[in-house]
């Protein structure tokens, strides 16, 4: 005789199977606890603009400091 799943249940958060010997009748019972796990946290990314004018602002900040090192060797 072979064992079969009856049922699959929740019960109190956790998931009960019963199986059957005979299509009918509950043979043994297994009680698995849930665990629900939160997920991560999405980090937004920057949009194609954010990230032209973080160029922009960084080329801008490089050609000023290099002007700057050059008036201060004249």
């Amino acid at each position: 005789m072979s064992v079969e799943l009856l049922r699959e249940y929740e019960e109190d958060g956790a998931k009960v199977t019963e199986y059957t010997r005979d299509g009918e009748t509950v043979s043994h019972t297994v009680r698995e606890p849930i665990v629900t796990v939160p997920p991560a946290p999405v980090e937004p990314q920057p949009t194609l603009v954010e990230l032209q004018t973080q160029t922009l602002l960084n080329t801008e900040y490089l050609v000023t400091m290099s002007e700057l090192s050059n008036l201060k060797g004249e």
